[in-house]
């Protein structure tokens, strides 16, 4: 059995409704948009 696939690298292929659909890159499974949980990206303190 091969590893699950985090879908990190995504494209968007369509927009229907306002949901976009998406492809993932390494897997190439179709996903929605709110599928995929948020990357949290911490700031750097200035």
């Amino acid at each position: 059995m091969s590893p699950a696939c985090d879908h990190t690298r995504t494209r968007v292929i369509a927009r229907r409704d306002g949901v976009d659909y998406l492809e993932c890159l390494d897997c190439h499974q179709i996903l929605e948009d709110e599928d995929i949980e948020p990357v949290n990206v911490e700031e750097e303190e200035e």
